[in-house]
Protein backbone atom coordinates (compact mmCIF):
# COMPACT_ATOMS: atom_id res chain seq x y z
CA UNK A 1 0.00 0.00 0.00
CA UNK A 2 1.21 3.52 -0.75
CA UNK A 3 2.63 5.29 2.30
CA UNK A 4 0.29 8.30 1.89
CA UNK A 5 -2.73 6.08 1.61
CA UNK A 6 -1.71 4.13 4.70
CA UNK A 7 -1.34 7.27 6.83
CA UNK A 8 -4.66 8.53 5.52
CA UNK A 9 -6.30 5.29 6.61
CA UNK A 10 -4.81 5.62 10.12
CA UNK A 11 -6.09 9.17 10.45
CA UNK A 12 -9.55 8.05 9.39
CA UNK A 13 -9.50 5.14 11.87
CA UNK A 14 -8.44 7.30 14.81
CA UNK A 15 -11.06 9.91 13.98
CA UNK A 16 -13.74 7.18 13.93
CA UNK A 17 -12.60 5.75 17.27
CA UNK A 18 -12.63 9.19 18.95
CA UNK A 19 -16.07 9.89 17.56
CA UNK A 20 -17.36 6.53 18.71
CA UNK A 21 -15.88 7.01 22.20
CA UNK A 22 -17.44 10.43 22.48
CA UNK A 23 -20.80 8.97 21.56
CA UNK A 24 -20.41 6.14 24.13
CA UNK A 25 -19.46 8.49 26.96
CA UNK A 26 -22.35 10.74 26.06
CA UNK A 27 -24.88 7.96 26.83
CA UNK A 28 -27.02 8.83 29.90
CA UNK A 29 -26.41 6.34 32.79
CA UNK A 30 -29.32 4.03 33.57
CA UNK A 31 -30.26 3.85 37.26
CA UNK A 32 -33.12 2.62 39.39
CA UNK A 33 -34.70 5.09 41.78
CA UNK A 34 -37.25 5.15 44.55
CA UNK A 35 -39.41 7.86 46.08
CA UNK A 36 -38.89 8.22 49.82
CA UNK A 37 -42.14 7.73 51.76
CA UNK A 38 -42.93 8.03 55.46
CA UNK A 39 -44.38 4.85 56.95
CA UNK A 40 -45.11 3.40 60.36
CA UNK A 41 -42.53 0.65 60.91
CA UNK A 42 -41.92 -1.73 63.82
CA UNK A 43 -38.37 -3.08 64.12
CA UNK A 44 -38.20 -6.87 64.06
CA UNK A 45 -35.58 -8.89 65.92
CA UNK A 46 -35.26 -12.64 66.42
CA UNK A 47 -33.65 -14.68 69.19
CA UNK A 48 -33.24 -18.32 70.15
CA UNK A 49 -35.74 -19.41 72.78
CA UNK A 50 -36.59 -22.51 74.83
CA UNK A 51 -40.20 -23.47 75.44
CA UNK A 52 -41.50 -24.45 78.87
CA UNK A 53 -44.86 -25.08 80.48
CA UNK A 54 -46.51 -22.13 82.16
CA UNK A 55 -46.94 -24.38 85.21
CA UNK A 56 -44.91 -27.43 86.14
CA UNK A 57 -46.19 -29.16 89.27
CA UNK A 58 -44.83 -32.18 91.10
CA UNK A 59 -47.64 -34.40 92.35
CA UNK A 60 -46.60 -35.85 95.73
CA UNK A 61 -48.26 -38.16 98.21
CA UNK A 62 -49.47 -36.52 101.43
CA UNK A 63 -50.34 -39.82 103.11
CA UNK A 64 -48.47 -43.12 103.22
CA UNK A 65 -49.63 -46.61 102.28
CA UNK A 66 -49.91 -49.06 99.44
CA UNK A 67 -50.50 -47.48 96.03
CA UNK A 68 -53.62 -49.32 94.97
CA UNK A 69 -54.68 -47.64 91.75
CA UNK A 70 -53.59 -45.27 88.96
CA UNK A 71 -56.49 -43.67 87.08
CA UNK A 72 -54.70 -42.21 84.05
CA UNK A 73 -52.36 -43.19 81.25
CA UNK A 74 -48.90 -41.71 81.31
CA UNK A 75 -48.81 -38.60 79.12
CA UNK A 76 -52.60 -38.09 79.31
CA UNK A 77 -54.16 -34.67 79.62
CA UNK A 78 -55.88 -34.37 83.00
CA UNK A 79 -58.13 -31.69 84.43
CA UNK A 80 -57.71 -29.98 87.75
CA UNK A 81 -59.42 -32.11 90.42
CA UNK A 82 -59.20 -35.42 88.54
CA UNK A 83 -58.31 -38.36 90.81
CA UNK A 84 -54.92 -39.63 89.64
CA UNK A 85 -53.92 -42.16 92.33
CA UNK A 86 -55.54 -44.01 95.22
CA UNK A 87 -53.33 -44.76 98.24
CA UNK A 88 -54.82 -47.29 100.70
CA UNK A 89 -58.26 -45.61 100.76
CA UNK A 90 -59.86 -48.45 102.77
CA UNK A 91 -57.45 -47.83 105.65
CA UNK A 92 -58.32 -44.16 105.77
CA UNK A 93 -62.03 -44.86 105.42
CA UNK A 94 -61.77 -47.09 108.49
CA UNK A 95 -59.98 -44.30 110.35
CA UNK A 96 -62.84 -41.95 109.49
CA UNK A 97 -65.38 -44.49 110.80
CA UNK A 98 -63.44 -44.84 114.06
CA UNK A 99 -63.17 -41.11 114.46
CA UNK A 100 -66.88 -40.73 113.72
CA UNK A 101 -67.78 -43.30 116.37
CA UNK A 102 -65.66 -41.55 118.98
CA UNK A 103 -67.20 -38.22 118.05
CA UNK A 104 -70.71 -39.70 118.38
CA UNK A 105 -69.83 -41.13 121.78
CA UNK A 106 -68.36 -37.85 122.95
CA UNK A 107 -71.43 -35.99 121.71
CA UNK A 108 -73.71 -38.32 123.69
CA UNK A 109 -71.73 -37.70 126.87
CA UNK A 110 -71.76 -33.98 126.22
CA UNK A 111 -75.54 -33.95 125.65
CA UNK A 112 -76.05 -35.97 128.85
CA UNK A 113 -73.84 -33.55 130.79
CA UNK A 114 -75.86 -30.60 129.51
CA UNK A 115 -79.11 -32.25 130.58
CA UNK A 116 -77.64 -33.02 134.00
CA UNK A 117 -76.51 -29.43 134.28
CA UNK A 118 -79.99 -28.16 133.50
CA UNK A 119 -81.50 -30.48 136.17
CA UNK A 120 -78.94 -29.53 138.83
CA UNK A 121 -79.31 -25.86 138.04
CA UNK A 122 -83.05 -26.11 138.58
CA UNK A 123 -82.59 -27.95 141.90
CA UNK A 124 -79.93 -25.48 143.00
CA UNK A 125 -82.37 -22.62 142.47
CA UNK A 126 -84.66 -24.43 144.92
CA UNK A 127 -81.82 -25.03 147.38
CA UNK A 128 -82.26 -28.76 146.80
CA UNK A 129 -78.60 -29.41 145.92
CA UNK A 130 -75.36 -28.00 147.20
CA UNK A 131 -73.01 -25.58 145.52
CA UNK A 132 -70.50 -28.41 145.23
CA UNK A 133 -72.89 -30.55 143.21
CA UNK A 134 -73.68 -27.60 140.98
CA UNK A 135 -69.98 -26.94 140.34
CA UNK A 136 -69.40 -30.62 139.63
CA UNK A 137 -72.20 -30.59 137.02
CA UNK A 138 -70.79 -27.46 135.38
CA UNK A 139 -67.29 -28.98 135.29
CA UNK A 140 -68.70 -32.12 133.70
CA UNK A 141 -70.32 -30.02 130.96
CA UNK A 142 -67.04 -28.24 130.20
CA UNK A 143 -65.06 -31.50 130.27
CA UNK A 144 -67.40 -33.40 127.98
CA UNK A 145 -67.59 -30.40 125.64
CA UNK A 146 -63.79 -30.34 125.35
CA UNK A 147 -63.74 -34.09 124.71
CA UNK A 148 -66.37 -33.73 122.02
CA UNK A 149 -64.50 -30.88 120.31
CA UNK A 150 -61.30 -32.96 120.36
CA UNK A 151 -63.05 -35.90 118.71
CA UNK A 152 -64.56 -33.57 116.12
CA UNK A 153 -61.07 -32.27 115.32
CA UNK A 154 -59.82 -35.85 115.04
CA UNK A 155 -62.73 -36.63 112.71
CA UNK A 156 -61.90 -33.67 110.48
CA UNK A 157 -58.28 -34.78 110.38
CA UNK A 158 -59.31 -38.33 109.43
CA UNK A 159 -61.47 -36.96 106.62
CA UNK A 160 -58.57 -34.85 105.37
CA UNK A 161 -56.33 -37.93 105.38
CA UNK A 162 -59.00 -39.85 103.46
CA UNK A 163 -59.20 -37.02 100.92
CA UNK A 164 -55.40 -37.14 100.55
CA UNK A 165 -55.67 -40.87 99.87
CA UNK A 166 -57.30 -39.89 96.58
CA UNK A 167 -54.46 -37.93 94.95
CA UNK A 168 -56.00 -35.24 92.73
CA UNK A 169 -54.52 -33.18 89.90
CA UNK A 170 -53.63 -29.73 91.32
CA UNK A 171 -53.72 -28.14 87.83
CA UNK A 172 -54.88 -29.03 84.35
CA UNK A 173 -52.12 -30.26 82.05
CA UNK A 174 -50.23 -33.23 80.64
CA UNK A 175 -48.85 -35.88 82.97
CA UNK A 176 -45.36 -37.30 82.87
CA UNK A 177 -44.49 -40.93 83.54
CA UNK A 178 -45.47 -42.39 86.90
CA UNK A 179 -42.66 -42.79 89.44
CA UNK A 180 -44.26 -45.70 91.31
CA UNK A 181 -46.34 -48.59 90.02
CA UNK A 182 -49.40 -50.02 91.73
CA UNK A 183 -48.54 -52.16 94.76
CA UNK A 184 -45.61 -50.05 95.91
CA UNK A 185 -45.44 -48.72 99.45
CA UNK A 186 -45.61 -44.94 99.35
CA UNK A 187 -44.28 -42.64 102.06
CA UNK A 188 -44.57 -38.89 102.50
CA UNK A 189 -40.86 -38.16 102.76
CA UNK A 190 -38.13 -37.70 100.15
CA UNK A 191 -38.27 -38.92 96.59
CA UNK A 192 -40.62 -41.75 97.57
CA UNK A 193 -43.48 -39.26 97.78
CA UNK A 194 -43.15 -38.12 94.14
CA UNK A 195 -45.86 -39.77 92.03
CA UNK A 196 -45.84 -37.87 88.73
CA UNK A 197 -45.50 -34.38 87.28
CA UNK A 198 -48.05 -32.25 85.48
CA UNK A 199 -47.10 -29.59 82.96
CA UNK A 200 -49.63 -26.96 81.96
CA UNK A 201 -49.01 -26.17 78.29
CA UNK A 202 -51.81 -23.70 77.63
CA UNK A 203 -50.48 -21.09 77.74
CA UNK A 204 -46.89 -22.03 76.86
CA UNK A 205 -43.82 -19.99 77.81
CA UNK A 206 -40.76 -19.21 75.68
CA UNK A 207 -37.69 -18.24 77.69
CA UNK A 208 -35.07 -16.25 75.75
CA UNK A 209 -32.29 -13.71 76.16
CA UNK A 210 -31.69 -10.55 74.17
CA UNK A 211 -28.57 -8.37 73.99
CA UNK A 212 -28.63 -5.40 76.29
CA UNK A 213 -27.87 -3.18 73.28
CA UNK A 214 -31.12 -4.19 71.57
CA UNK A 215 -33.29 -3.33 74.54
CA UNK A 216 -31.32 -0.13 75.14
CA UNK A 217 -31.89 0.94 71.51
CA UNK A 218 -35.62 0.29 71.78
CA UNK A 219 -35.82 2.23 75.05
CA UNK A 220 -33.90 5.18 73.59
CA UNK A 221 -36.27 5.36 70.62
CA UNK A 222 -39.22 5.52 73.01
CA UNK A 223 -37.57 8.07 75.34
CA UNK A 224 -36.74 10.32 72.38
CA UNK A 225 -40.35 10.15 71.24
CA UNK A 226 -39.40 8.49 67.96
CA UNK A 227 -41.28 5.28 68.75
CA UNK A 228 -44.06 3.99 70.98
CA UNK A 229 -44.70 0.59 72.55
CA UNK A 230 -48.10 -1.04 72.37
CA UNK A 231 -49.66 -2.53 75.50
CA UNK A 232 -47.18 -5.44 75.35
CA UNK A 233 -44.51 -6.25 72.75
CA UNK A 234 -45.92 -8.81 70.28
CA UNK A 235 -43.97 -11.94 69.37
CA UNK A 236 -44.10 -14.91 66.99
CA UNK A 237 -42.58 -18.40 67.05
CA UNK A 238 -40.63 -19.98 64.21
CA UNK A 239 -40.02 -23.72 64.45
CA UNK A 240 -36.77 -25.49 63.57
CA UNK A 241 -38.14 -26.43 60.12
CA UNK A 242 -38.73 -22.77 59.28
CA UNK A 243 -42.53 -22.85 59.66
CA UNK A 244 -44.38 -20.22 61.69
CA UNK A 245 -46.67 -20.87 64.65
CA UNK A 246 -50.07 -19.34 63.90
CA UNK A 247 -50.64 -17.83 67.36
CA UNK A 248 -49.38 -14.40 68.42
CA UNK A 249 -47.70 -14.10 71.82
CA UNK A 250 -46.71 -11.29 74.16
CA UNK A 251 -43.64 -10.63 76.26
CA UNK A 252 -44.75 -10.70 79.88
CA UNK A 253 -41.39 -10.51 81.64
CA UNK A 254 -38.07 -8.67 81.38
CA UNK A 255 -35.44 -9.33 84.03
CA UNK A 256 -34.42 -6.35 86.15
CA UNK A 257 -30.68 -6.85 85.63
CA UNK A 258 -28.12 -7.53 82.90
CA UNK A 259 -25.99 -10.65 83.06
CA UNK A 260 -22.47 -9.22 83.63
CA UNK A 261 -20.80 -12.15 81.83
CA UNK A 262 -22.89 -12.30 78.63
CA UNK A 263 -24.40 -8.75 78.61
CA UNK A 264 -27.86 -10.17 77.91
CA UNK A 265 -31.22 -9.67 79.57
CA UNK A 266 -33.48 -12.62 80.25
CA UNK A 267 -37.04 -12.34 79.00
CA UNK A 268 -40.14 -14.49 78.64
CA UNK A 269 -43.00 -14.56 76.16
CA UNK A 270 -46.35 -16.29 76.63
CA UNK A 271 -48.35 -17.90 73.81
CA UNK A 272 -51.79 -19.51 73.65
CA UNK A 273 -51.41 -23.23 73.00
CA UNK A 274 -54.92 -24.74 72.98
CA UNK A 275 -53.99 -27.66 70.72
CA UNK A 276 -50.75 -28.51 72.51
CA UNK A 277 -48.78 -28.05 69.29
CA UNK A 278 -45.85 -26.42 71.11
CA UNK A 279 -44.23 -28.82 73.55
CA UNK A 280 -41.99 -27.90 76.49
CA UNK A 281 -38.28 -28.28 75.86
CA UNK A 282 -38.29 -27.19 72.21
CA UNK A 283 -35.66 -24.83 70.83
CA UNK A 284 -37.45 -22.25 68.67
CA UNK A 285 -36.72 -18.86 67.18
CA UNK A 286 -38.77 -16.10 68.74
CA UNK A 287 -39.46 -13.05 66.58
CA UNK A 288 -40.00 -9.88 68.60
CA UNK A 289 -41.83 -6.85 67.27
CA UNK A 290 -40.19 -3.73 68.66
CA UNK A 291 -41.69 -0.29 69.33
CA UNK A 292 -43.58 1.37 66.48
CA UNK A 293 -41.59 4.01 64.60
CA UNK A 294 -44.11 6.59 63.40
CA UNK A 295 -43.59 8.25 59.99
CA UNK A 296 -40.20 6.60 59.52
CA UNK A 297 -38.18 6.98 56.31
CA UNK A 298 -36.86 3.56 55.22
CA UNK A 299 -34.40 3.19 52.33
CA UNK A 300 -32.34 0.22 51.09
CA UNK A 301 -28.95 -0.07 52.79
CA UNK A 302 -27.43 -0.73 49.36
CA UNK A 303 -28.33 2.83 48.33
CA UNK A 304 -26.06 4.34 50.99
CA UNK A 305 -22.45 5.34 50.25
CA UNK A 306 -20.07 5.27 53.21
CA UNK A 307 -17.60 8.15 52.87
CA UNK A 308 -15.16 10.01 55.09
CA UNK A 309 -17.86 12.65 55.55
CA UNK A 310 -20.36 10.01 56.66
CA UNK A 311 -23.31 8.23 55.03
CA UNK A 312 -24.38 9.64 51.66
CA UNK A 313 -27.17 9.02 49.14
CA UNK A 314 -27.57 10.24 45.59
CA UNK A 315 -30.68 12.42 45.27
CA UNK A 316 -32.38 12.88 41.89
CA UNK A 317 -33.98 16.26 41.20
CA UNK A 318 -36.82 17.13 38.82
CA UNK A 319 -34.44 17.36 35.85
CA UNK A 320 -33.00 13.90 36.59
CA UNK A 321 -29.73 15.41 37.76
CA UNK A 322 -28.09 13.68 40.74
CA UNK A 323 -26.38 15.21 43.75
CA UNK A 324 -24.86 13.62 46.83
CA UNK A 325 -26.62 14.23 50.16
CA UNK A 326 -25.35 13.49 53.66
CA UNK A 327 -27.82 11.59 55.86
CA UNK A 328 -27.97 10.37 59.44
CA UNK A 329 -29.03 6.72 59.89
CA UNK A 330 -31.11 6.04 62.98
CA UNK A 331 -30.87 2.23 62.82
CA UNK A 332 -30.54 -0.65 60.39
CA UNK A 333 -33.43 -3.08 59.94
CA UNK A 334 -32.38 -6.05 57.84
CA UNK A 335 -31.81 -4.83 54.27
CA UNK A 336 -33.25 -1.39 55.05
CA UNK A 337 -32.01 1.61 57.00
CA UNK A 338 -34.16 4.10 58.90
CA UNK A 339 -33.07 7.66 58.12
CA UNK A 340 -33.21 10.13 60.98
CA UNK A 341 -32.29 13.25 58.99
CA UNK A 342 -31.08 14.35 55.56
CA UNK A 343 -34.07 13.22 53.50
CA UNK A 344 -37.67 14.31 53.15
CA UNK A 345 -40.82 12.56 52.07
CA UNK A 346 -41.29 12.73 48.30
CA UNK A 347 -37.59 12.99 47.37
CA UNK A 348 -36.10 10.50 44.89
CA UNK A 349 -32.88 8.63 45.51
CA UNK A 350 -30.81 6.21 43.41
CA UNK A 351 -31.06 2.64 44.70
CA UNK A 352 -29.38 0.78 41.81
CA UNK A 353 -26.49 1.88 39.62
CA UNK A 354 -25.07 4.22 42.25
CA UNK A 355 -21.49 3.15 41.48
CA UNK A 356 -21.50 4.53 37.93
CA UNK A 357 -22.76 8.08 38.54
CA UNK A 358 -21.28 11.28 39.93
CA UNK A 359 -22.48 14.65 41.21
CA UNK A 360 -24.19 16.82 38.62
CA UNK A 361 -24.71 14.03 36.14
CA UNK A 362 -28.04 13.52 34.38
CA UNK A 363 -29.39 9.99 34.71
CA UNK A 364 -32.10 7.96 33.05
CA UNK A 365 -34.43 5.87 35.21
CA UNK A 366 -34.87 2.19 34.45
CA UNK A 367 -38.54 1.53 33.93
CA UNK A 368 -40.04 -1.52 35.70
Amino acid sequence: MHKKSFFGFLVFLCTAIVALGTEVWAVTPLVRTMTVEAKDIAPIASYVGLTSGSLSVQVRAQVGGILQKRNFKEGDFVKKGDILFEIAPDVYKANVDKAQAKANQALALYDNAKREWARVQNLFSQNAVSQRERDRAMSNVNSTKADYEATEAALRDAKIQLDYAYVKAPVSGFTSKEYHTEGNLISTSGDNSLLTEIVQMDPIYVEFSLPNTDLLLFQRLVVRGLATWGNEPATKIQFADGSDYDKIGKINFFDNKVDPVTSVIKARAVFPNPDGLVLPGQFVRIVVKGPLLTKALAIPRSSILQTQQGAMVMVVDGENKVSSRKIVVLLNLGENAIVESGLKTGERIVIEGIGKIRDGQVVQEIKP
